[in-house]
C-alpha cells in the first residue's frame, strides 16, 4: 500500500468532527484492510500511522491547536486498537507535535519545530521547505570564485589548482534563519562556467543546474556532525555563540557518477529537524 493511499484515506477520518455524523463505514473498512495490506506487523501499523498523522501536520492539513477526535471514535474510524493508535501519538508526542492534556484531549503542537522531511529521499531544500508548509527565502547571497579547501577539492575530486564556484547564503524559513549554507560548485571552461554560475539568484540550486547547466542529480551522499556556533554563525542564525548545530555534509553526483557539488550546510536545530526511517531485519 502506498502512503499517498493511507494519508488521504486517515484525512477523511481524522476530519470527522463529531463521532454523530453519518460516516461511510465501507470507508473505513478499505483503510483497515490497507493498514495490514501484507501481513503488516503490530509495530509496522504503528509506524505507518504515526507516518500518516505526521504527513497531515507537516503539510498543514492539520492546523496548529487542532484537536483531535477522542481516541475510542479515531481508532475506530481507522480500524485499528486504541493501543495501537496510542503508541503512534506517543511518538508524535516525542517529537513535539502532538500535545496530550490528560482529561482535555489531544492537540496539534502550536509551538513546533518545522520537519523537514526523511534523509533517505533527496529534495532541493526550497522542496523541502515548502512541503513543510513554509515559505522558503534567502539572504546575504554571495557567488564567488575560489581556491577550495584540500577536502573540498578532494571530495570533488579537482585536480591541483582548479577553482570552483562557491555559493554563500543564510536559507530563511518562514522569514527565520535556519541554515547556513557554502555550497562548492564544480566549473569547466564549457557550459559549467562561473560567468554561467553568477546567473544564480537563489532557490533551488537543483534546478539551476538542470536548467543552466545541463546536468542532473542523481544521488548524494551525506555526512553529519553536532557542532558549536562561533560567532559568525551564532549572528547569521540569531543564536547565542555555542548553541547546538547540525553540521550536513551532502556531496552530490551526476548520472555519470562524478561528483558535480558540495553543499556544507549548518542548520539551525531551534527551527528545524530531520527525521530518518530505518527497516529493521524480519526475525
Amino acid at each position: 500500500m502506498t502512503s499517498g493511499v493511507l494519508t488521504v484515506q486517515l484525512e477523511h477520518a481524522i476530519f470527522i468532527k463529531q463521532a454523530r455524523n453519518e460516516v461511510n463505514e465501507t470507508d473505513f473498512t478499505t483503510l483497515n484492510e490497507k493498514i495490514w495490506a501484507g501481513g503488516a506487523r503490530r509495530e509496522d501499523l504503528v509506524q505507518r500511522v504515526a507516518n500518516a498523522i505526521r504527513e497531515q501536520i507537516l503539510s498543514r492539513k492539520l492546523e496548529p491547536g487542532a484537536k483531535l477526535i477522542p481516541e475510542a471514535d479515531f481508532s475506530r474510524n481507522l480500524g485499528i486498537s486504541r493501543p495501537s493508535l496510542r503508541e503512534a501519538i506517543r511518538i508524535l508526542a516525542h517529537e513535539g507535535l502532538i500535545v496530550v492534556k490528560h482529561g482535555v484531549g489531544t492537540f496539534v503542537s502550536k509551538d513546533q519545530k518545522h520537519m523537514l522531511g526523511s534523509l533517505e529521499l533527496m529534495r532541493s531544500m526550497t522542496d523541502l521547505i515548502r512541503a513543510a508548509g513554509g515559505e522558503p527565502a534567502q539572504r546575504d547571497l554571495e557567488i564567488e570564485l575560489v581556491k577550495p579547501p584540500a577536502d573540498v577539492a578532494s571530495d570533488l575530486e579537482l585536480a591541483a589548482g582548479s577553482k570552483v564556484g562557491r555559493i554563500s547564503r543564510v536559507r530563511l524559513i518562514d522569514d527565520q534563519p535556519f541554515v547556513v549554507a557554502k555550497e562548492y560548485v564544480a566549473l569547466d571552461n564549457g557550459r559549467h562556467s562561473f560567468a554561467a554560475l553568477q546567473r544564480f539568484t537563489g532557490g533551488s540550486l537543483y534546478q539551476f543546474m538542470r536548467d543552466e547547466f545541463d546536468t542532473n542529480i542523481s544521488h548524494s551522499r551525506s555526512r553529519l556532525s553536532a557542532v558549536s556556533a562561533d560567532s559568525r554563525m551564532a549572528e547569521l542564525l540569531k543564536l547565542r555563540k555555542g548553541a547546538p548545530l547540525l553540521k550536513m555534509n551532502e556531496l552530490h553526483y551526476n548520472f555519470d557518477g562524478k561528483p558535480v557539488m558540495l553543499a556544507i550546510n549548518h542548520h539551525n536545530t531551534e527551527v528545524v529537524e530531520f527525521t530518518s526511517m530505518r527497516s529493521g531485519r524480519p526475525l
